[in-house]
């Protein structure tokens, strides 16, 4: 690893209004290190790649970066023309001096304009400066190396699976989309130093994990991965500077992590396991340190109360150094303020009334017990976009699906797929196409939507929360707005300030608390961890652990999803029904089981794919034309195979319902795994089948 740092930032002070964002931030990025920078909303990260960009001046303190060095910056706008194809949008984002068809072009330009030259004096061509240009413009032309142009394009398209969309115009593009052809122009760079600003916001799982994927190969491959081949520089590694909150991501990805918080900043070696470890080791020592002082202090205080009345030198120094530790301990107590968490605490409960002896109705609560919050049955839902005229397209079909209290289910699966429609139904925003919703009596349903409708942008904050007067009702006593707000580190000045004026974070908080006053027992949740900062995530994960109605939710944070769902209703592709095409749905246990099973079922419409293809190709073929006639035994193999295959497929789908019913209706974990076992036999018996019917099939 090289000695000379890609960049360098000394004594860094900047300020937000009169706050004070962070103070002497120094950090140094050197090749191949990959840093995670974390820390609260509104702690100055972005501002921190502001800085290092240029666009905005610091306070104090300078950056200097290598010369010549190349940056590519990732931020959470995009800068594309909305027109532009996805094909032009990467053509245009490579540099010139990595584009070899432009290069080799120019070249072949100025050597055909030189030629010419000759046409005109046929002199010149014994002229020695004539030939020595000549010469020169062809060993140009044979230094040019690299894949070509075309091959880079195509490299960069297949990496960012963007290969069956390259000719959509960017403004068509889903946002999962978009984040991806904004990190492959970026990668088109060529860059040895990459930012990126909270890549993975509002994407779906399946494309964090190809993030993940891919800037790991760029770890491995670095500027090789798209073709590039760099003339006279050394190779160094790519080095990363990575806003995020997603635990997942830095647990894999990072190599050093920087931390700002309070004004502060603190550097950890090692990925975020690393660094939570770390950190709270760290607190520890903090605490006991703290509690060293206080005790300390106590007993300075009374010494001072005593009262001495000789106040000799040595008396004069201990009370100067009494003055000095109240004035550090004050500011350790100071600065642990200032590090607050969003108090999060969702109640479930279930609201009823009945009549007393003096025959008045008086509010009970009753309790929620092992019933039925929720009954899906036979539920079938067309795609929102499906017109009247195609009624053949469903995202969801015969459904069922029982939540009870504890429940936790993460819809798993790519924007789009359907899992918001599904929400927006059990919230009774929608209706089924076909089927039945059935709930409690006594259910109450609290809906957070990823696109917060339900806040008003015209609305203030303490609007929002408290329509009329000062206080609201939680947790069984009355609350003045302001403390109430405070939980959710909203301040005086905060309480004025319109919805519209609020960041995601601030808007995805004061979501949040206006949910917590409904004490819904059935909490209904599409991407709450949005724009949430690692603290507010935490407590939000907790909490919902512990929450003891039901939960229905979606998240694109790995971690998240890992730690609290019960259980997965996951997206698997579509399948043609007859005249429908039918979104496949599975409920698994398990994070890492649901992608692989999206993974499995991706390789299997392939394998099928090229099954009724090749079987299509067969049947129609003129047997004189075949390469080579099959013997009797092949041809039994042949046929058993796709009867096998068409068995096995039957067996499949049967367990798949199974398993969704044993989980609707909670049976005994044991008996769930049997399941997933045998499921998992089955289909490793149907993808070996797949193999060996094709290899019969390729060598006939």
């Amino acid at each position: 690893m090289s000695s000379a740092p890609y960049l360098n930032s000394h004594n860094l002070s900047t300020s937000y209004g009169s706050t004070k964002l962070f103070e002497n931030l120094s950090f140094t990025i050197h090749p191949g290190e990959r840093w995670g920078i974390v820390g609260p909303n509104g702690a100055g990260k972005s501002t921190l790649f502001r800085l290092i960009e240029g666009t905005q001046t610091p306070d104090s303190g300078a950056i200097s970066i290598r010369n010549g060095l190349r940056i590519s910056i990732l931020s959470q706008k995009y800068k594309f023309n909305p027109e532009k194809t996805v094909e032009t949008i990467l053509r245009e984002s490579l540099p010139l001096e990595y584009d070899t068809d432009y290069q080799r072009k120019v070249i072949e330009d100025e050597i055909n304009t030189h030629s010419l030259l000759v046409e005109k004096n046929h002199d010149l061509a014994l002229d020695e400066k004539w030939n020595e240009r000549l010469n020169a413009l062809q060993d140009k032309l044979l230094s040019i190396s690299g894949a070509g142009t075309e091959n880079i394009i195509q490299s960069a398209l297949k990496a960012g699976n963007l290969t069956q969309i390259y000719q959509n115009k960017f403004e068509n593009l889903s946002g999962g989309q978009q984040k991806r052809v904004q990190i492959i122009t970026a990668l088109l760079q060529n860059p040895q130093l990459i930012l990126l600003d909270e890549p993975t916001n509002h994407l779906d799982v399946q494309t964090v994990d190809w993030l993940e994927e891919l800037l790991l190969e760029v770890v491995e491959q670095g500027t090789s991965l798209f073709g590039f081949k760099n003339k006279n520089e050394s190779t160094e590694p790519i080095a990363f500077a990575i806003i995020s909150h997603d635990r997942a991501l830095l647990d894999t990805l990072v190599n050093k992590i920087l931390e700002i918080e309070a004004g502060e900043s603190k550097q950890y070696e090692g990925n975020y396991e690393s660094y939570s470890q770390a950190k709270l080791e760290a607190q520890i020592v903090e605490e006991k340190t703290k509690a060293k002082m206080s005790n300390l202090m106590r007993r300075e205080l009374a010494w001072l109360r005593t009262g001495a009345k000789a106040r000799t030198t040595k008396q004069k120094s201990r009370i100067d150094r009494a003055h000095a530790l109240d004035k550090t301990l004050s500011t350790k107590i100071q600065k642990d303020s200032l590090a607050k968490n969003a108090e999060i605490s969702f109640n479930a409960l279930m609201n009823d009334e009945q009549r007393n002896a003096d025959d008045s109705i008086i509010p009970v609560l009753r309790n929620l017990g092992e019933q039925e919050l929720v009954n899906l049955k036979n539920v079938s839902i067309l795609h929102p976009s499906e017109h009247k005229s195609h009624k053949n397209h469903f995202i969801f079909q015969n459904l069922n699906l029982i939540i009870k209290p504890k429940m936790r289910i993460a819809l798993l699966g790519p924007n789009g797929c359907g899992k918001s429609t599904l929400m927006n139904m059990i919230s009774e925003r929608t209706q089924p196409n076909s089927g039945e919703v059935v709930y409690h009596d006594l259910v109450q349903v609290s809906h957070f939507d990823q696109q917060r409708q339900s806040l008003n942008p015209n609305d203030t904050v303490r609007t929002t929360i408290a329509p009329e007067g000062e206080y609201v009702h939680f947790g069984g006593k009355y609350l003045h707005i302001m403390s109430y707000l405070d939980r959710f580190l909203f301040y005086k000045f905060d309480a004025n300030r319109m919805v519209s004026e609020l960041s995601g974070g601030e808007q995805a908080r004061l979501l949040l608390a206006k949910l917590m006053l409904e004490q819904g027992n059935l909490l209904i949740l599409d991407e709450p961890t949005n724009d949430l900062d690692i603290p507010t995530l935490q407590v939000l994960e907790r909490n919902l652990i512990d929450f003891q109605g039901g939960i229905i939710f979606t998240s694109h944070d790995r971690y998240f999803v890992q730690r609290v769902a019960t259980g997965l209703l996951t997206y698997i592709g579509e399948q043609q029904k007859g005249e429908s095409k039918v979104t496949q749905w599975l409920m698994l246990p398990d994070l890492d089981q649901a992608l692989n099973e999206m993974d499995k079922f991706k390789e299997q419409v392939e394998l099928k794919k090229d099954f009724v293809k090749n079987t299509n190709v067969e049947s129609n073929q003129n047997p004189v034309t075949k390469k080579k006639k099959l013997s009797f035994k092949e041809q039994k193999e042949i046929e058993n195979l796709e009867a096998r295959i068409s068995i096995l497929e039957s067996e499949i789908s049967e367990l798949n319902i199974n398993i969704e019913h044993f989980y609707a209706s909670s049976k005994n974990y044991n008996d769930i795994q049997k399941l997933n076992n045998e499921l998992n036999a089955k289909q490793k018996e149907l993808e070996l089948s797949y193999e060996k019917w094709e290899n019969l099939s390729m060598n006939s």
